[in-house]
């Protein structure tokens, strides 16, 4: 049995002694001859430059967006508003010359379109003579909105048109913004007013509302009095009479209503909205604790998963950022329950009462799991007992568990009840201002046909039985819209108008902006990316490591004598042989291009180590492809490596997400090495995610397994390739 093992080993010896005799062989061939030497020196560092080159030139061009040009041409001519010229454009302008953001330049019409047409200028906006009227068309009856133009040169460049538009986008915004700012100022404006001469006010309401009692009780009587005195004018006159004497004081207080429905329309409106916007951001504040609960679950697989009783230091970041999510997520939810207790409290709804109290609880567990991950983190620091950790780990799971039922039990509360709820009553707001506002002109509209009557009837001295009864019938209709109005007056009471009105005249400003700009985004990075050339290093890195290989196979050659040394070889040790010569060039490309982009472009991974083996294993998997393409398949393997790499380009998602692009790059894309390289850089310089790592470096090595298998083809096209070389020699080309 020794003796078959010893012979075994000493055949496995001859066999791989020939394969590194060749690779020495070569060595000593380069170093011998100068230009080989230089050949070697430049396919060492030229992939290098390819890569930096590329990422510096990519490396924050939105930085620079200042130097872009775009024309704006202002032709607004202006308007008044409120007593007062107004000119929208000329704010606009001043506030764009604060703004370095976009290069622009102020110019005519005629400079403008010329130097767009010829290519001086990327995109235009114009604003048009009735600017500032369309704007200020707003506060009446008849709104027209004005319009901007914006012209964009497409031809120039495609990313300038994109950066353009959203230049575009982000000036009307402002302009929206500001507009809505000053509309908001001087609504308050008027609300306070009217607030300090006590026009506005419950008290003011509710001697309107003794008004219409008291009009509705002389109604009354005057019924009962045309009923009973048909038969005595003078009588009915008398009381026709004491009617008409209480229409303007109708009239009056209808006129002082409509004066507080028109402010309060705007106040309404600002409600609705507020309201709609605390829907959105209910919505979205969920969606947030769920995220938070599925990273406590990863979080908790790994923590069990850990090997001993200590982590690494990504592991622990993991740890605080999860602690982090849990305390951004507490403010939230303690936003969304004090938003959500005063709205019910405002209008006595059940189910965001409910809502409430559920948040609240799921607000208490959030807390809870703060608290439990704040315990676990110096248990895993100092390296604590395992038994330690595992308690606190069985605590966190079940408050984990209970987090997620309740989660599902408060978005099926807000989706049930919350959000019909929210929904009803900003439908009901507005439902019964337009429904006051109706009654309010239809009274309105009935007060002169009582005037003329109320005159006609002193003006006559005596009225006939069908003259009452015309009457009784016009005054049981008023009496019909001054019961209605009256319930509309009392929901109106209902509303609070003292603490609204008291909120307007002390913090007027604060409305206006909170009107303007209701919603301030906070945003947080998951993994710290860097400027855009850190997000495009991966993409060049390893399509740099790929043109060198594809070089190296382009320019050195891939055939090997029959002997070296006296020593015959075979095809596989002539390949093998050969094929160690690429890899330790690729090796010495791939570790140029990685250290570069650390020490000379700037680039600072959160792992080295694994950038460096990610390098390390695509420069493996990029010359073995490579090679046995070319060893196997002469010029057509060369084809062929172009052909992948172009497809690899475009169909690995190293620049736009794969998402973006037509459906067959998507199919495509798992097939390319490619695309699990980009994916190992990215883990490597934004963080790792272990089990995409682990995924990343399985899939390498398996295509470079695969190619290593395909070598066994050599021998059977050996003869092919050889013919093909000899006819391309023939062809003289």
């Amino acid at each position: 049995m020794s003796k078959k093992v010893f012979q075994f080993l000493n055949k496995l010896k001859n066999g791989i002694r020939p394969i590194f005799l060749v690779f020495l062989h070569d060595i000593r061939a380069i170093a011998r001859n100068p230009a080989a030497l230089l050949i070697i020196i430049g396919l060492s560092v030229l992939p290098s430059l390819y890569a930096w080159i590329n990422i510096y030139a990519c490396w924050d061009p939105y930085a620079n967006t200042g130097n872009l040009p775009v024309a704006i041409i202002n032709n607004d001519e202006g308007a008044v508003f409120n007593g007062q010229a107004v000119n929208v454009g000329d704010s606009v302008i001043d506030a764009l010359k604060e703004n370095k953001s976009i290069g622009w330049s102020f110019i005519d019409d005629w400079q403008g379109n010329y130097g767009l047409n010829e290519g001086k200028y990327y995109a235009l906006i114009e604003i048009p003579r009735n600017f500032s009227t369309g704007l200020i068309s707003m506060a009446t009856p008849t709104p027209q909105k004005p319009v901007l133009t914006y012209r964009v040169n497409e031809k120039l460049n495609a990313i300038a048109s994109k950066i353009t538009n959203v230049a575009k986008d982000n000036l009307v915004s402002n302009i929206q913004t500001n507009f809505v700012k000053t509309v908001s100022t001087e609504v308050m404006k008027i609300l306070q007013k009217g607030a300090q001469e006590g026009n506005f006010n419950n008290s003011q309401i509710g001697k309107l509302e003794s008004t219409l009692r008291e009009a509705q009780d002389n109604i009354t009587k005057t019924q009962a009095q045309i009923t009973a005195a048909n038969a005595d004018a003078l009588q009915l006159q008398t009381y026709l009479q004491n009617a008409g004497n209480a229409i303007p004081i109708l009239a009056d207080q209808i006129d002082n209503l409509q004066k507080v429905m028109t402010a309060g329309k705007s106040l309404v409106l600002s409600t609705q909205q507020t309201i709609q916007r605390i829907s959105a951001e209910l919505n979205t504040d969920l969606g947030q604790v769920q995220v938070l609960d599925n990273q406590n679950q990863a979080l908790i697989s790994v923590l069990k998963t850990m090997n001993g009783n200590t982590l690494n230091q990504d592991e622990i970041g993991i740890l605080k950022q999860t602690i982090r999510l849990c305390s951004s997520t507490h403010a939230l939810l303690q936003t969304d329950q004090k938003t959500l207790e005063a709205l019910s409290e405002s209008y006595d709804l059940t189910a965001l009462t409910f809502l409430a109290n559920s948040i609240r609880y799921l607000d208490r567990l959030v807390q809870d799991e703060y608290a439990t991950l704040n315990k676990i983190l110096p248990l895993v620091e100092k390296g604590s007992a395992k038994s330690e950790i595992d308690a606190a780990l069985n605590a966190l799971s079940g408050i984990s568990s209970e987090l997620s039922d309740q989660i599902q039990t408060v978005a099926n509360t807000f989706y049930s009840q919350g959000s019909p709820a929210l929904n009803t009553l900003v439908s009901n707001l507005s439902v019964q201002v337009d429904d006051t506002t109706d009654i309010l002109e239809i009274t309105k509209a009935l007060l002169p046909q009582l005037n003329a009557l109320a005159a006609f009837c002193n003006a006559s001295s005596k009225l006939s039985v069908q003259q009452a009864n015309q009457l009784a019938g016009l005054l049981t209709e008023l009496q019909d819209n001054l019961t209605s109005l009256s319930g509309k007056i009392a929901y109106l009471t209902g509303m609070d108008i003292d603490r609204i009105m008291e909120i307007v005249q002390n913090h007027p400003g604060e409305v206006a902006d909170f009107l303007a700009s209701p919603i301030d985004i906070k945003e947080i990075d998951i993994y710290a990316g860097g400027t855009f050339g850190v997000g495009l290093t991966p993409f060049y890195t390893v399509l740099a490591i790929w043109v060198g290989a594809l070089l190296a196979c382009a320019l050195l050659t891939v055939e090997c004598k029959d002997k070296i040394n006296g020593i015959p070889l075979n095809l596989k040790q002539r390949h093998l042989g050969k094929m160690l010569l690429f890899l330790s060039l690729s090796l010495i490309q791939s570790t140029i291009i990685t250290l570069g982009d650390i020490l000379i472009l700037g680039i600072h991974p959160a792992s080295f180590s694994l950038m460096l083996a990610f390098s390390v294993l695509s420069s493996l998997t990029f010359t073995i492809m490579l090679f046995t393409l070319v060893s196997v398949f002469g010029n057509v393997g060369k084809a062929i490596a172009v052909v992948i790499m172009v497809f690899q380009i475009a169909g690995a998602g190293g620049i736009y997400p794969i998402q973006t692009n037509p459906k067959i790059f998507g199919v495509l894309e798992p097939l390319w090495p490619f695309t699990y390289a980009i994916n190992g850089f990215r883990e490597a310089i934004a963080g790792p995610v272990w089990s995409s790592v682990h995924h990343n470096l399985l899939a390498l090595s398996a295509f470079a397994g695969v190619f290593l298998l395909l070598g066994a083809l050599k021998k059977p096209f050996h003869w092919l390739n050889h013919m093909m070389s000899h006819k391309f020699e023939e062809a003289e080309l």
